[in-house]
């Protein structure tokens, strides 16, 4: 998986239904009702695959659905 940008990672998370931001020092924070855990994006150019894997997981997605959403928000077609 390539690397994002702290604002496709957001566009992703809110296309798995996440909302209502609040940013804590250099970090978004959002959250979506029913899910046990806020996503935590660290506000940054480049995130490694770390960070990607561990949001991944926070949403509950799978690779593929991932790379779904992700084809959405960069405007590619499948």
């Amino acid at each position: 998986m390539k690397r994002l940008s702290w604002q496709e990672l957001r566009d992703v998370a809110v296309l798995a239904g996440y909302s209502n931001p609040r940013v804590k020092g250099d970090h978004l924070i959002m959250s979506r009702p029913g899910s046990p855990r806020p996503v935590v994006i660290k506000m940054d150019r480049d995130l490694g695959e770390d960070i990607l894997q561990s949001n991944k997981r926070t949403m509950g997605l799978s690779t593929d659905q991932f790379e779904d959403l992700l084809k959405k928000v960069r405007g590619e077609k499948k």
